[in-house]
């Protein structure tokens, strides 16, 4: 699936705001996961990471900030419901702490992490 942003809402005032340094306006991006709770849809999909160590930095944006251009479901995504948040990922970013240990940089899952969005984007 991939989705062009058409707007920004900021994740913090949840207000509409003009930029943002990791997304832009009118550029598309591969969706690598698609997380529900009862109060929002959020995507999260690659970032333009930050620094001279260059890392990409997934985050979760809301979905109404963009338009599907291509659609489609990645093979690699199961559904996920955990104390009613529904997610659509790859098993293996759904395991507890899985993020966490991502942005830890432990190099399991950031294998786990580059091997899947692979998959992904290959199939968006």
């Amino acid at each position: 699936m991939i989705v062009r942003c058409h707007q920004i809402v900021s994740p913090i005032s949840r207000e509409i705001v003009r930029d943002h340094p990791g997304i832009r306006i009118g550029a598309e991006y591969p969706v690598l996961e698609i997380v529900t709770n009862p109060r929002q849809v959020l995507l999260r999909l690659p970032e333009q990471g930050y620094g001279d160590g260059y890392r990409e930095t997934p985050g979760l944006w809301d979905a109404a900030m963009f338009t599907i251009v291509r659609e489609g479901v990645p093979t690699c995504w199961v559904a996920g419901l955990d104390n009613g948040r529904l997610t659509l990922a790859p098993a293996e970013w759904q395991r507890p702490g899985f993020w966490d240990d991502y942005f830890d940089d432990v190099p399991q899952a950031i294998a786990e992490y580059d091997r899947l969005r692979a998959e992904i984007v290959a199939q968006a």
